[in-house]
């Protein structure tokens, strides 16, 4: 899943902070959403070693500028339950964090609700998709345990439905 995104992060490193190049392993990513933590092991080996990703309310640290993380890029795969995707695409929106770059993986049918298209209309971005590049859909692995009820092999690991890649550069650029 992130070796889909890791060409634009690289992208990003060599336009982060002016005329100065950072290393893929000085670029700050913040994904907010824990689940066991495996987002940093996969990021470390594509390259990417300053990962922010806390097993703590995000909520409350979104509400609170002094606990806020310092990052380049804004990278996430949050829980599509209950409204938790309605409240990432405020927050990816708000005037805190809306001219730095977003990378969201969640399931395709999001660019049709209300709470998402109404969000980016809010502040005029217009975040561009990324499918799979194996034409599939991406195969999750949950926490141990999490989904240990369910009958069918197939949904232990993954979603029943396809997702891709929300992505916005931070500017309209």
């Amino acid at each position: 899943m992130a070796a889909d995104i890791a060409p634009l992060l690289q992208r990003i490193c060599k336009e982060t902070d002016g005329a100065q190049e950072k290393m893929a392993s000085n670029l700050a990513i913040y994904d907010p959403y824990f689940c066991g933590g495996s987002v940093i092991a996969h990021l470390k080996t594509l390259g990417f070693q300053n990962v922010y990703n806390k097993k703590e309310d995000c909520y409350k640290v979104w509400g609170s500028p002094a606990k806020y993380p310092k990052y380049d890029v804004f990278i996430t795969n949050p829980p599509y339950s209950a409204d938790h995707i309605d409240r990432l695409m405020k927050h990816v929106t708000s005037s805190m964090i809306r001219s730095r770059p977003w990378f969201l993986l969640m399931p395709t049918w999001v660019h049709k609700k209300d709470y998402y298209t109404k969000a980016l209309e809010k502040v005029g971005a217009k975040p561009f998709y990324l499918l799979p590049k194996s034409g599939k859909r991406y195969i999750y692995q949950p926490p141990p345990g999490f989904r240990s009820k369910k009958t069918s092999g197939v949904h232990k690991k993954s979603s029943p439905f396809m997702s891709m890649w929300y992505i916005y550069g931070g500017t309209s650029e």
